[in-house]
C-alpha cells in the first residue's frame, strides 16, 4: 500500500517540518514580539520571511519534479512543441534550481544556522551553478576567470549548440567568444544539485528543530510522521517518463503492423522484434531527428 508521503521528495518533507514550525511559533492572538520569542529569530517579520522562503522550495521542487519527469522535453516523434520549449525548459529549471538555492541560504541566514558561507561556496561549486550562469544568465556579459579574454576586456559570451539540446541534454555544448568550448551534463548536474541541496537543507531544518522542539520524543514523532528517515536522498531518476514513453509508442506502432493482412506481413517481415531502422523505412519517420530531441531508452 503506497503511503501518503511516498511521492514526496525529501525536501518537500523538510518544509513541512518548517511549517510545523512556524505553527508553533506564530500562535493565535500571540504579538509579533511573543512569536519572535518563540521562534528565536531576529526580526518581528522574520516569519513572513521564513514562510516565504518555504513557499519559494516548495514551487521551484514543482518545477525540479517536473523536469525530472521529461527533461527538456516530453516525447513525441513529431516535435509537436517545436524548439521553444526546450529553452523554456531549459531557462525555466535552470533558474528554479538558482531561486531554491538563494531560498536555503536565506534560510540559513534567518534562522542563524551556523556555516552559511560554507553552504554558499558550496553551492557555487556545483556544475549547475556554472550552467545556470553561462546558459541562463550571464550569457553575453559572463565574467570570466579563466582569463581568456582579449588585453583590456574581462567579460565573455557564449552560444547554446541548440543540436547537443536533448531531453537530457547529457552533452551541451556552450561556445564563448573566442572559441573554446565547454561540455556539461545538465541530467547529472542537476541530480548532483538534488543531493547537495537535500543535505543542506537536512543539516538547516534539523539544527532548528531540535532549537524549537526541546521534546525528542515529538521531535521522532513528527519525523515518523512525515516519513523522513534520516538524510534518505530520493531517487529523482525513477520519475523519467519519456523512456518508457518511446518504448510504448514503438511497441504500438508494432501492433498495428501486425494487424495488417498477411500480404503485408509476409512482404515486410514484420515481427515484435521490429527494429526502429525497419520501422522508419516503413512510416517514413524521421526517427533520427527525434533522437537528436529525446533520449532513447538505455539498451537491455
Amino acid at each position: 500500500m503506497e503511503s501518503y508521503f511516498e511521492k514526496s521528495s525529501l525536501k518537500s518533507k523538510l518544509t513541512y517540518i518548517l511549517l510545523y514550525c512556524l505553527s508553533y511559533g506564530c500562535r493565535i492572538g500571540s504579538s509579533a514580539k511573543e512569536t519572535k520569542k518563540r521562534l528565536k529569530v531576529e526580526f518581528e517579520f522574520d516569519a513572513k520571511r521564513i514562510r516565504s522562503c518555504i513557499d519559494l522550495i516548495q514551487d521551484t521542487e514543482g518545477a525540479i519534479f517536473s523536469f525530472s519527469e521529461y527533461g527538456l522535453q516530453k516525447f513525441s516523434f513529431n516535435n509537436v512543441n517545436g524548439d521553444g520549449e526546450l529553452y523554456l525548459r531549459l531557462y525555466g529549471i535552470l533558474n528554479a534550481i538558482y531561486l531554491q538555492l538563494n531560498s536555503i541560504i536565506e534560510l540559513y541566514d534567518v534562522l542563524k544556522i551556523p556555516g552559511k558561507k560554507k553552504v554558499i561556496n558550496r553551492f557555487k561549486e556545483l556544475e549547475i551553478y556554472e550552467i545556470r550562469n553561462v546558459v541562463a544568465s550571464h550569457t553575453v556579459n559572463y565574467m570570466d576567470s579563466e582569463n581568456i579574454s582579449p588585453k583590456g576586456f574581462s567579460k565573455n559570451f557564449f552560444r547554446i549548440t541548440q543540436m547537443f539540446l536533448t531531453a537530457k541534454s547529457e552533452e551541451m555544448n556552450a561556445v564563448d567568444g573566442f572559441d573554446n568550448v565547454r561540455e556539461y551534463n545538465l541530467y547529472n548536474s542537476f541530480l548532483e544539485y538534488n543531493r547537495v541541496s537535500e543535505e543542506i537543507l537536512y543539516d538547516c531544518v534539523t539544527n532548528y528543530f531540535e532549537r524549537i522542539i526541546i521534546n525528542k520524543t515529538k521531535r521522532d514523532d513528527l519525523f515518523s510522521h512525515y516519513e523522513i528517515n534520516g538524510l534518505e536522498h530520493f531517487n529523482y531518476e525513477i520519475l523519467y517518463k519519456n523512456d518508457k514513453l518511446y518504448r510504448d509508442r514503438l511497441n504500438n506502432i508494432s501492433e498495428e503492423l501486425k494487424m495488417e493482412d498477411e500480404e503485408f506481413d509476409e512482404e515486410m517481415n514484420v515481427d515484435s522484434n521490429i527494429s526502429i531502422e525497419k520501422l522508419q523505412d516503413l512510416l517514413e519517420t524521421d526517427v533520427t531527428s527525434f533522437k537528436e530531441k529525446v533520449t532513447p531508452p538505455n539498451k537491455s
